[in-house]
């Protein structure tokens, strides 16, 4: 529990799986959507990917471009979950988000802010 809190509260880009979801965020969350990203108008960002699989999550900058990898495995069930992100900015410079899921890239359904 305290390598999350140390990763919450770091300047460094990370991404890590929540299971306690802030409120504001979870008012945002529509199922219906596949992959979202919720903005906290500060350094963090949410997203929420729903999979009939277990999920991992991988970040990589390359240049100006921040790579959010996410592999599914294990699609047996047609049960979807929806796993949700806490991505932290830090101090990483990019101005383009490309989500890769299963090594392909993939658009977000939506994107909001909760401020």
């Amino acid at each position: 529990m305290a390598i999350i809190l140390v990763a919450c509260n770091s300047s460094e880009l990370s991404i890590t799986e929540i299971q306690s979801i802030p409120t504001k965020v979870q008012d945002r969350i529509n199922l219906d959507y596949t992959l979202q990203l919720i903005n906290d108008g500060k350094k963090n960002a949410y997203i929420i990917f729903q999979s009939s699989g277990a999920v991992t999550a991988e970040l990589e900058v390359i240049e100006n471009i921040l790579n959010i990898k996410l592999d599914s495995v294990n699609e047996e069930n047609n049960e979807l979950k929806h796993y949700v992100y806490k991505l932290t900015r830090g101090d990483a410079t990019y101005d383009t988000i490309d989500v890769l899921v299963n090594g392909e890239s993939t658009p977000f359904d939506n994107v909001t802010s909760i401020n």
